[in-house]
């Protein structure tokens, strides 16, 4: 039979309890190692709880079992923060930045020169809740918000069920680790010690707060900075416990000896706190602008939001010197990363017409910085849109550009509306030429009637000669315009035909000139037949379709064995049905059917004939035919990539027998992400779809 429990033994047993608790919660939270299961941890827990139920004056403030516990509060009690918690100013720029330390050096300081050696310290601005930490003889005993700054709210009940902030802290590793971290400088213990950091929620478990908020449907939580704060600000602890709340510290108030900023980050680790660890000492201007600009796109790799980078002067003697402006520290900024939303007025909204005649709304902006670009113009789409999002002439609008994506009109702020906006309505006859405009049945779209308008004849021409079709570089917007101004040419087809004779007596063009843009027409001649058949512009007919289609045409082609030339591929694409042609991948009946009306249309077949007797070229289709390396293999491209173009990638695949997409869904093999990916990478996650770097793309693709 078991011996009674005596009031000692619980007591030694509880402290080997909290100790081995801790231990493995440090190992977690703070090493990010996981030394035992989540089964064992439970388990110590549980029979710490039961020894304190059966002996309750042996619990104590810094016990794990106080972590979740008590009634809610019926409200928070005011904290004044001794030490001010200071906001921060923003800059945007690199040359913002350079502004920022001409401005610290223009102060003058005594031993700015020598002190500055020191360098900067550089953290991702963690978009979250800012928070103080008090400790007294090592135990917490109080936490707050920033509030004001000057006043916060006294949320220690809340902060208590943070699995990452200690509620006891390891003085002990501090002054075994003394020489190390503070360089055997003195080391200045106090009974009393306060700490900064800031509170957050990961992505991932945003989205588990919000399937469990959707399950007792109750509204979701907008951003993780939303549900970090609603949490933190929650009167019930057991509510914020259940929220998977996250603590970066990054500041320590009071004086332990610490000399530059770099050492606040290796004491507070030592004390038992979490720090970011991808946080870095710069030892000047460069480093921090590198630091920036690697993490404006690799944020979105990271498990939770930042928004910036807060770049420290790591002397914290030249730090104090430097002083407060206003309501923030002179030697800190907040250096933002490029917004993916802004909020400006939309002075006008006009059509534009495309190379199919289709109507687009654009809305003319204010000129607004977004994603580090300045835009003036963004998308509204269509008329269902507009109408969906009611948005007006006149109105306080927000913008977004991610990524790759164009700039897009999210929503109006109605709230700010005066009286003066006015609703937008389609043009009845097309802007450019004249011509009925009427809205197709079953479509959203509106579209010119007029298959001679002057810039669906222009936009055509400059699909025809861009890098995905037969990529003629130098010639432009302007001058395609100039060539059809000046009658040089009536469609793609005349483009082959034109000599340096031709182009040189137009304004602008010398000799040299006009011979490089015929050099580069020549060039493109020859291409293959999915670039051939993208160039042509057929409605509804993309890359991917393209490529399918060039694939089918291929194989007929060899089985017949004939010779690649453009009639006989205009033979055997006029001779397949519609519903042939919906036995292709992914070819629907709209498709199809929009195919067949193309080559069987009179003013198309003389395009082609024209194009063949211009001595345009396509290549064998062995490329699209041998390549089976890759075959049934989809790839989506998002970002920018380094060493070569999309264009050049997506023939790569093609070469190879794979196939390019331009959405991601369940289908997509690989999402190839370049520098700063769009949506694409995020829907990429979602669906579980392999993501490879630029590199491993050109691993794979080179392989032989």
């Amino acid at each position: 039979m078991a011996a009674k429990m005596t009031i000692e033994k619980a007591k030694k047993r509880i402290q080997q309890l909290k100790k081995e608790i801790d231990k493995i919660r440090y190992a977690y939270h703070v090493l990010d190692k996981q030394i035992v299961s989540d089964a064992v941890k439970d388990s110590l827990q549980y029979e710490l709880q039961e020894l304190e139920q059966k002996f309750p004056d042996l619990i104590t403030p810094d016990s794990p079992s106080q972590r979740v516990g008590g009634e809610p509060l019926d409200k928070f009690q005011k904290v004044r923060h001794e030490v001010p918690m200071l906001s921060l100013n923003d800059v945007f720029s690199f040359q913002e930045m350079q502004s920022w330390l001409e401005r610290l050096q223009r102060i003058k300081v005594a031993g700015f020169e020598k002190e500055m050696k020191d360098g900067f310290y550089a953290e991702l601005k963690m978009d979250g809740l800012a928070v103080s930490l008090e400790y007294e003889n090592g135990i917490f005993v109080r936490g707050s918000t920033r509030g004001d700054g000057i006043t916060g709210e006294d949320v220690t009940h809340n902060l208590k069920t943070i699995e990452a902030i200690p509620l006891k802290l390891k003085i002990e590793n501090l002054l075994s680790s003394k020489a190390r971290v503070l360089r055997r400088q003195s080391l200045k213990i106090s009974p009393k010690i306060e700490v900064r950091g800031e509170v957050f929620m990961s992505k991932k478990a945003l989205d588990e707060v919000n399937r469990q908020q959707a399950k007792k449907d109750l509204p979701k939580f907008a951003n993780p900075r939303n549900a970090a704060a609603g949490s933190i600000r929650q009167l019930n602890p057991k509510i914020t416990a259940s929220r998977y709340l996250d603590c970066f510290i990054y500041e320590i108030v009071t004086n332990l000896g610490q000399k530059t900023h770099h050492q606040v980050h290796q004491i507070v680790r030592q004390l038992g706190f979490k720090i970011n660890p991808e946080d870095r000492h710069c030892r000047d201007f460069n480093e921090v602008e590198k630091f920036h600009q690697s993490w404006i796109g690799g944020r979105k790799k990271l498990p939770y939001n930042t928004d910036g980078v807060v770049v420290v002067v790591n002397n914290l003697g030249l730090l104090q010197k430097l002083g407060v402006v206003g309501k923030a520290p002179r030697g800190i900024i907040a250096y933002k990363f490029p917004a993916a939303q802004a909020q400006t007025i939309i002075e006008d909204i006009k059509v534009q017409v495309g190379r199919t005649g289709t109507l687009t709304p654009v809305a003319y902006l204010r000129p607004v910085s977004v994603s580090g670009v300045t835009i003036s113009r963004a998308t509204l789409h269509n008329e269902d849109e507009i109408s969906k999002k009611d948005v007006r002439i006149g109105d306080t609008v927000i913008v977004q550009r991610a990524g790759d994506v164009i700039p897009e009109v999210v929503s109006s702020l109605k709230d700010m509306r005066t009286g003066e906006e006015k609703i937008f309505h389609f043009p009845k006859k097309c802007p450019l030429c004249g011509s009925q405009v009427v809205r197709l049945k079953g479509q959203a779209a509106y579209k010119c009637l007029d298959p001679q308008c002057f810039v669906r004849k222009f936009k055509n021409m400059l699909h025809f000669v861009s890098k995905a079709a037969f990529d003629m570089p130098g010639l432009g917007p302007k001058i395609l315009n100039k060539f059809i101004q000046g009658g040089l040419v009536k469609d793609a087809a005349d483009l082959f035909t034109l000599t340096q004779g031709d182009i040189a007596p137009l304004e602008r063009f010398a000799e040299k000139s006009a011979q490089n843009i015929v050099d580069s027409i020549k060039a493109a001649k020859t291409v293959p037949l999915h670039k051939f058949l993208f160039a042509l512009g057929i409605l509804q007919v993309g890359e991917k379709a393209a490529q399918e289609l060039a694939l089918s045409l291929n194989r007929r082609l060899a089985k017949e064995k004939k010779a690649p030339k453009i009639e006989n591929y205009l033979k055997m694409i006029q001779n397949m049905s519609v519903q042939e042609l919906q036995q292709l991948p992914d070819f629907g009946p709209k498709i199809s059917q929009s195919i067949y009306d193309y080559f069987q249309n009179s003013d198309n077949v003389k395009l082609l004939k024209k194009l063949g007797n211009a001595d345009v070229a396509i290549e064998a289709g062995a490329k699209e035919t041998a390549g089976v390396k890759l075959q049934g293999r989809i790839f989506v491209f998002t970002g920018t990539l380094a060493d070569i173009t999309r264009e050049e990638a997506k023939e790569m695949v093609i070469q190879k027998g794979g196939e390019v997409s331009e959405s991601v869904s369940k289908k997509t093999f690989y999402v190839v992400a370049g520098l700063e990916p769009g949506s694409k990478y995020e829907e990429a996650k979602k669906l579980g779809v392999k993501i490879l770097s630029e590199k491993e793309f050109l691993k794979i693709i080179l392989q032989k």
